[in-house]
């Protein structure tokens, strides 16, 4: 996907709100910190994930710090693992557990600072509401054909991570094999490898991979090569939240299907879909 125009209106919002989190003395030197670099790399041609991980690169080195969001993804997770039970009990009493395990998963998707919720706290009120929507643009049906082989499952945020273990367990039903795939250092509220362990995600799983790079989302050109392999190899890719949708969605990996809400315009115009719904869109080979 390609930087639009409110892209940077977004990521200035969001830098203030990372300055606010560690050093609000520093908040004006991140605005222009981050200004500079907009000029510098903002660039309607390229995808997008490369001007929001050099703004994200130019804010962390402002700040001093490797993750400005450590004590909300803590809370997150904790918040999230607090709640499992009753998602666990939703996704139980479901007749369509397969739906009801993505709904849970997109719900989670919600989890993200800055954009969608203030703070952790405002998770549990809006979690209830956008299970009630249900899902809006549903290809699960399209989705079963794909669902054998080697599935590799890319993570989104902290405490979404949480209810990703109902989707997968669904998953087992029908897969030979699930690995995990996570943000190699850390960037916005995405879940890492520690992240992982701390919630028991990886007991779920076959395999836990991390792209190994500072990225918003999978950055096709910049990963490992065991990666980029790892991910053409896939009997199926699924892809969690609009990171990976920003960085994947014009590249040739199919089949692939993005679970996520589209919580921004930019974002949701590109998908061909309203703002705000929540959605598992197949991209088939």
């Amino acid at each position: 996907m390609k930087p639009q125009p409110e892209c940077a209106a977004c990521v200035l919002r969001r830098a203030v709100f990372e300055a606010n989190l560690v050093d609000p003395a520093k908040a004006m030197e991140v605005v222009k910190g981050v200004l500079q670099t907009l000029c510098e790399k903002f660039d309607e041609t390229k995808p997008s994930i490369k001007v929001w991980t050099a703004v994200h690169r130019k804010v962390y080195d402002i700040l001093g710090t490797d993750d400005p969001y450590k004590e909300l993804k803590r809370k997150s997770n904790d918040i999230a693992m607090e709640m499992f039970p009753l998602a666990l009990e939703y996704y139980k009493k479901s007749q369509d557990k397969l739906r009801a395990a993505e709904l849970l998963a997109i719900a989670g998707n919600i989890l993200d600072f800055g954009v969608s919720i203030k703070d952790p706290e405002d998770f549990r009120r809006k979690f209830q509401e956008i299970l009630k929507e249900g899902i809006y643009h549903d290809d699960t049906e399209q989705l079963k054909k794909y669902l054998k082989g080697h599935v590799v499952y890319l993570t989104d945020n902290c405490g979404e991570i949480v209810f990703d273990k109902i989707l997968i367990r669904e998953l087992r039903k029908y897969v030979d094999k699930i690995t995990l795939l996570v943000r190699g250092k850390p960037i916005l509220s995405d879940a890492t490898i520690e992240d992982v362990y701390y919630v028991g995600l990886h007991k779920e799983v076959d395999e836990v991979k991390t792209t190994g790079i500072f990225a918003v989302g999978v950055d096709l050109d910049i990963v490992p090569p065991e990666i980029k392999e790892l991910l053409y190899s896939a009997d199926l890719i699924i892809a969690k939240g609009m990171g990976n949708y920003e960085a994947l969605s014009e590249t040739d990996l199919r089949p692939i299907v993005y679970m996520l809400r589209t919580k921004c315009d930019p974002v949701a115009r590109d998908m061909g879909l309203p703002r705000d719904v929540n959605v598992v869109k197949l991209y088939p080979p």
